[in-house]
This record gives structure tokens, C-alpha cells and sequence, in this order.
């Protein structure tokens, strides 16, 4: 798995997934940064069950056991890149989850997980980013269900979250919260779940994964690794609507795929300077000639929504424009 570049809430900036497996990887002094957050979400009392924070090594072991993932400002391109001594952590990093199984043996197939998010992450939606990257490398790594055993009701922008990503509430544990804000009675806890899709068998438009694989078959003519019988049914029907030029170069009916955010905002700032800040249908259909991604008006709706020129603008006046 690589590390996933994404734009926050401002559409502007730019930060990244990386997933990590042991913890030799991460900084010290990022990973203290980790495990002092954590240690105050345990003494604010609300969302975590423990009573007592963890040393250093305790939630080391404790976070990293199995597969773990940081999100950090930047365009980071793999763990290495942390490797910067002099960072201020509580300003670079923005939170970090981690998956496990949630049972032993014959049940490890469904997971688990956990989630931090830090004080620069404050109104970024760093929250859903970090929640739909755990369920994508959760499915990725062969976990077919995810269930969370305690999500307390009184945390309402968890529940909201969870609710928005088709997790369905199929338990409550009744008062099985004592929280330091609520002294008085106990809260109930949710448990949610949900099934994984194999990436295969996901609705929606290809990802940038699908489109590596469809490259690969392209240009080697054969099939990844690990691939099922419908996987490769699936790919050998896709790559016929593609075609890999010398370059490496992915194009869909002449038009080159991008399926990189990052890429694509780019893109449409260009081709929105180059139109004379045009509108928004203008720049789409200008931009739909030569590239193909999902939702193109939505990138040139953000991209026009950002531009200081046309910020000063009427919107009647960019509507003409179109």
C-alpha cells in the first residue's frame, strides 16, 4: 500500500495517509506526539473505556500491533519522507487510526479499530478521511466485516460518521459508560457494523488501485497477483475500454485518466486560467476533451468556488460565462 494524498476541507490543502505496519517507522519524537494525544483522550474520559494512560511503550505496542496509518500535511510519498528532524508534530499531524482483528482464530477476518484526531485537524473533516481510508486498507488487507464493540451514543460526530458510511447500528449496551462529563448517569454504547466489499465487487468510479491494475494487465498480459477468477473477468472486460501508450499513459477513448485528486485540481485550476476564468461548464467541457475522472464539474465547481478573481465576482456573472 502507498500513501494516500487528499484535500481537506478547504479544497487547498494537501495532506497524506501513509500506512505503516511496524512502529521502527515512525519518528520518536512523532510517535510521543501520538501517544501524549492519546493519553489525554484517555484522561478526558468520553471516548476511550480505559481508566489509566499508557507509557510510551505500552501504546506503541498497543497501536502498532498489527497495521496503523498517520495522516500528515504535506504531499508525503513513503514513511522515509517522516524522517525530519525538527518537525512540530502537533502542527504537521492531523490524526492516525489502526486495524486489527477483533476476535482470535476462526473469527479474525473481522476487524477492529481505533482512531485519533489531533488538535491541528479542527474543522478539515479529517475525521471521514481517516474513516473511509480504514475502510478501504481494512478490505485490502482481507478483512470482510468491521465492527465496532463500543461506540458511546454521547459521541455524536463519531455516530454521524459511521452512520454516513453504511455501518449499520446492530447493538446498544445499555449504561455501559461511565464518562467523566456525564457524572450522573451511565451512557449507552453503540455497536456498529458492516460488511467489506471486495474492491472488485465495489459500486462506484475506479480507483486509483483498479486503474494500476488495469495498467499492469495492459502492459505485461497478465494478472496481478492474488487475483480471483471474478477479479480477472472483471479486469480482462475493463482493459478493453483502455488502452496504455509508450509513455505509460492510461487513456479511456482517447481521453488520458486521472485518478489522482491532487492531479485533478490541478488540472482544472489550469484549464479555469487558461479559459479566462470561464465557468464552470465551460472549464468542464474544455477539460472533459482531454482528460477523463469522475465527477469533473465537482473538481471545477471547487477550484472556480476557490479562485480569488472570481471570489469578487456576482454569480450571474460567472453563470454568463458559461
Amino acid at each position: 500500500m502507498r500513501p494516500r494524498q487528499v484535500i481537506l476541507r478547504d479544497r487547498q490543502t494537501v495532506a497524506s495517509i501513509i500506512p505503516l505496519v511496524p512502529k521502527d517507522q515512525v519518528p520518536l519524537t512523532l510517535l510521543r506526539c501520538l501517544s501524549d494525544r492519546f493519553a489525554k483522550e484517555i484522561d478526558d474520559g468520553d471516548t476511550y473505556p480505559m481508566l489509566e494512560p499508557m507509557s510510551l511503550d505500552d501504546f506503541s505496542s498497543y497501536w502498532f500491533q498489527d497495521f496503523a496509518a498517520i495522516m500528515l500535511l504535506g504531499d508525503i510519498k513513503s514513511p522515509e519522507d517522516m524522517m525530519v528532524e525538527g518537525k512540530d508534530w502537533s502542527k504537521e499531524c492531523l490524526g492516525a487510526f489502526h486495524i486489527k482483528p477483533n476476535y482470535p482464530g476462526r473469527s479474525s477476518h473481522v476487524c477492529n479499530g481505533g482512531f485519533l484526531s489531533m488538535d491541528a485537524s479542527r474543522d478539515l473533516d479529517v475525521d471521514r478521511l481517516l474513516c473511509e481510508s480504514y475502510i478501504d486498507w481494512a478490505t485490502k488487507l482481507g478483512y470482510s466485516y468491521s465492527v465496532f464493540n463500543l461506540v458511546y451514543e454521547t459521541n455524536v460526530a463519531l455516530c454521524t460518521t459511521w452512520d454516513a458510511l453504511g455501518f449499520e447500528r446492530i447493538g446498544r449496551v445499555k449504561g455501559c459508560g461511565r464518562l467523566k462529563s456525564y457524572p450522573d448517569h451511565l451512557i449507552d454504547a453503540i455497536i456498529y457494523g458492516r460488511h467489506l466489499l471486495a474492491e472488485e465487487d465495489a459500486e462506484g468510479p475506479a480507483s486509483e488501485d483498479r486503474f494500476d491494475k488495469i495498467k499492469f494487465y495492459l502492459k505485461h498480459g497478465r494478472y496481478p497477483k492474488g487475483s480471483t477468477r471474478a477479479a480477472k473477468s472483471r479486469l480482462r472486460s475493463a482493459a478493453t475500454h483502455y488502452k496504455l501508450l509508450d509513455n505509460g499513459v492510461l487513456t479511456l477513448k482517447g481521453k488520458e485518466v486521472i485518478s489522482d485528486q491532487v492531479h485533478q485540481m490541478e488540472i482544472a485550476k489550469r484549464m479555469h486560467e487558461i479559459g479566462k476564468h470561464s465557468g464552470i461548464n465551460k472549464t468542464t467541457a474544455v477539460i472533459a476533451k482531454q482528460y477523463h475522472w469522475s465527477r469533473i464539474k465537482e473538481t471545477v465547481s471547487d477550484v472556480i468556488r476557490l479562485c480569488p478573481e472570481c471570489s469578487h465576482c456576482p454569480a450571474s456573472h460567472l453563470v454568463q460565462r458559461s
